[in-house]
Formats: C-alpha cells, structure tokens, sequence
C-alpha cells in the first residue's frame, strides 16, 4: 500500500483503528493520516463497505425498492433513509457492475451447459429439438411429417 496523497511507500501502521474498524496509517515521507480507504470512493461513507456493497447488490439483483432495502439494512441493525441508498446507488452500481462484467469475462473455460427445447406443434405434427451453446443455437433433430416444416427462427439453419 502507498500513501494517497504523495504515492510514497513509507508508510507505518498506527495502533488505533478507525470507528468502523479499519486500519490507521502514517506516512513518513508527507507526514500525513490517513485510513485504508483513503483514496477510494468509499472514504467519506458513515458505513462499511461491505454493508454498502450489499445494499447496492440487494437493489440491482433483486430489483427492490430504496424503501425496501433501507427496511432490510434496518432489521440488520444500520438505520439508513430511503434516500441514502438511492445515493449510494448513484454512486456505486457502475462499480458493482464492471466488477461483475470483469469477473465474468474471466470464466471462460472449457465446459459448457446445454440447453435443449422441445417444441411439439399438433397441428403440423411435427417435434423440432434445438439446443443453444456457447457458439450459439443449434439444430439437433427434426422429426416431421412430409410437407410441413419447424417454422421456429432458430431450427431455419
């Protein structure tokens, strides 16, 4: 870790930690204090990240409403308005979702899921399966009966 304000590696550990619990620094080249979330968007806030973090990901996942999550940080013990979280998401879901995007970019391997769909038309008399893989959709079977055709958009390859 580097000091915020001059980038300089001499920094000491201080023994008392902040009132939510993080670590207190000293930089020994500007002589300044400073916490560990010094220099990050999450300095200024009264609460702990990962509380932050979760209200921001209750409300983008689940798609409550600012009322709702403030009622559920409420039952969790953090007294926070409505208000607040919309602040907070403002602030911190574009965060939230290049973290996820990265992290799902990664996880490109060498498995792969395989979704099939069965689509049985009575009139046509017809069974058409079609699976949908990384490369895309695919056509795996059609069985039908002379003269009639799967009229799904993907089974036309």
């Amino acid at each position: 870790m580097s000091c915020p304000h001059c980038d300089s590696g001499s920094i000491r550990l201080r023994r008392a930690r902040t009132a939510l619990g993080y670590r207190r620094l000293w930089c020994g080249s500007c002589r300044r204090r400073f916490n560990e979330r010094a220099g990050t968007p999450f300095n200024e806030l009264q609460h702990p990240t990962d509380v932050v973090l979760l209200a921001v990901l209750w409300r983008l996942r689940y798609k409550l409403s600012f009322r709702d999550v403030a009622e559920l940080l409420l039952q969790r013990g953090y007294v926070v308005t409505h208000e607040t979280v919309r602040v907070w998401e403002f602030r911190f879901a574009p965060l939230v979702a290049e973290q996820l995007r990265a992290r799902r970019r990664g996880r490109v391997g060498v498995s792969w899921y395989l979704d099939e769909t069965y689509v049985k038309v009575p009139a046509a008399g017809a069974i058409c399966t079609e699976r949908s893989t990384a490369r895309g959709p695919h056509r795996l079977d059609a069985q039908r009966a002379p003269r009639q055709a799967c009229r799904s958009p993907l089974l036309s390859a």
